[in-house]
């Protein structure tokens, strides 16, 4: 089954920040076949609706429960209706100034979890930059693929889920920036997380994830995790089985706001 990871960017220009790994999985066995970068995001639009696959997508899908309720009626479908309704500076003008995880309203029960930053957040990070091109998104493909957990699943269709790269990482107790990740892969996955699975990276996947200057890119490595995470969770937690069954990472609270705040899928 081909499966992919994709490192997303909202940044007024994306150009250089988003990135693709495609893997191969395999029963127990992922393979990290390629990683290469997307110049736009209507290039990633139409790759995600060709490929008719699982993606991990780096961005959250919806917003803490306490905004949806009050600007887009408690309705995760009108949060994304909504995506070209607002300029970039009117959508962050919606939550004002927001510091990331100092207040457990501006959280999602998913974002608490895996310890995230706040969706909505302002700084240190202005996470509501990515929002705003993730809804966008989100909105041009709604007819053409089904999002985890607010759509039915329809295997037809590519199938899009939340990852968070950066917990990933810190499962793993590896930096996305060294530049021996790759190498201590495998085996720290196993001691890690699951001594019966696999996961290789391919030596044209190992190229695809570095700089001109060969350092790590950091964007194309989160597309690697994306990608790790998916078919990790594809495999373990059967996820293309039902959508209504509750994982085993998903904690009580997280699994019943999944309809409003979404439910970002991990390793563990």
């Amino acid at each position: 089954m081909n499966i992919y990871g994709c490192d997303f960017s909202g940044a007024k220009n994306p150009e250089g920040k988003i990135f693709i790994a495609r893997g191969q999985l395999a029963g127990h066995t992922l393979t990290i076949e390629r990683v290469t970068g997307c110049e736009d995001r209507l290039d990633l639009a139409h790759y995600i609706k060709e490929s008719k696959a699982p993606w991990g997508m780096d961005f959250p899908f919806s917003i803490p429960e306490y905004y949806l309720q009050n600007q887009y009626d408690s309705s995760w479908r009108n949060f994304v209706a909504g995506a070209y309704e607002d300029s970039r500076e009117v959508f962050r003008d919606r939550f004002g100034v927001i510091h990331s995880g100092k207040n457990n309203r501006d959280l999602r029960f998913t974002d608490i979890a895996l310890q995230a930053k706040s969706p909505v957040s302002s700084t240190p990070i202005a996470m509501h930059g990515m929002l705003f091109g993730g809804r966008k998104l989100l909105h041009h493909l709604q007819h053409d693929v089904c999002v985890y957990p607010f759509d039915p699943l329809q295997k037809t269709l590519s199938r899009l889920y939340e990852v968070y790269p950066s917990h990933g990482w810190k499962s793993l107790g590896l930096k996305s920036s060294e530049p021996g990740a790759f190498q201590e892969l495998q085996a720290v996955f196993k001691a890690n997380v699951d001594v019966g699975f696999d996961v290789t990276v391919s030596r044209e996947a190992m190229q695809g994830a570095l700089t001109a200057g060969t350092k790590p890119n950091l964007h194309a490595m989160d597309a690697v995790m994306a990608c790790i995470e998916m078919g990790y969770c594809l495999w373990k937690y059967n996820l293309e089985e039902d959508w209504e069954q509750r994982p085993a990472f998903a904690a009580g609270k997280e699994w019943e706001q999944r309809s409003l705040e979404g439910l970002a899928v991990r390793l563990r």
